[in-house]
């Protein structure tokens, strides 16, 4: 399996009086929305010296300034990260990241996981990353190993304390927070995106494009969110 990903930004959202701010950072319903350089990633994706300010990665990544970042290719034992340098402190916040998954082979890799954790890169077995992380991590996975009943691709989010091992003989069914299926991420036609929006200590909702352009399913919403620190390193990792 191999996946390119482009990040379309990272956003601050901070609660508003309704008609009390104008201009294209405030949406319908009041929010505004503030861009956090430290923590957006866009082409081209390095600086003149072929470095990133904000950014780390290793791994088998391969950055191509001007089209995308790959996290692995299309091969066996292969793992791709990519993480910000800066914690993120926000109190609110709204991840969007567009992304692709695809490969020439039936037998795929296992997918991948958008962290924000306390560790950062550090390798190990589940998807990438160590076991045991302290924070929430939102994997995507491809590839069913155990779940009957459940319709891969599958989407979760997943609440890390520290001391709780993955459940890999259930593909993590004893760590999901929640989730829901995702059949047609993969190697989809439309440019795929997840979109994942948090408010402290009110809600936290992750909405998928997959399908056509514009068109947003929510995967999950609730309004009992975990809290997943106020420093957490963001990235991606594969």
């Amino acid at each position: 399996m191999w996946l390119s990903a482009s990040w379309s930004g990272l956003w601050l959202a901070a609660c508003v009086v309704a008609g009390a701010a104008d201009g294209p950072t405030t949406d319908e319903n009041g929010i505004r929305s503030i861009p956090l350089r430290t923590h957006s990633l866009a082409q081209p994706y390095l600086d003149s010296d072929m470095q990133s300010r904000w950014w780390d990665f290793g791994g088998n990544t391969i950055i191509r300034a001007d089209k995308y970042i790959r996290l692995t290719s299309d091969r066996q034992s292969q793992e791709g990260w990519i993480f910000s340098r800066v914690p993120l402190t926000a109190t609110n916040w709204e991840i969007e990241v567009e992304f692709q998954i695809h490969g020439s082979g039936n037998l795929h890799g296992d997918g991948m996981a958008i962290w924000l954790t306390k560790q950062r890169a550090t390798p190990g077995p589940v998807f990438g990353s160590a076991d045991r992380f302290e924070g929430l991590g939102i994997v995507i996975d491809t590839y069913k190993n155990n779940r009957p009943g459940t319709v891969f691709p599958y989407v979760m989010a997943m609440i890390g304390d520290g001391v709780k091992p993955y459940d890999k003989n259930n593909d993590g069914k004893d760590n999901e927070f929640m989730g829901c299926s995702a059949r047609g991420i993969r190697g989809a036609n439309t440019p795929t995106k997840a979109r994942l929006t948090y408010f402290q200590d009110k809600s936290l909702k992750l909405e998928l494009q997959y399908k056509n352009v514009d068109q947003w399913t929510v995967c999950f919403e609730t309004n009992d969110p975990p809290d997943p620190s106020q420093r957490v390193i963001f990235g991606i990792q594969r």
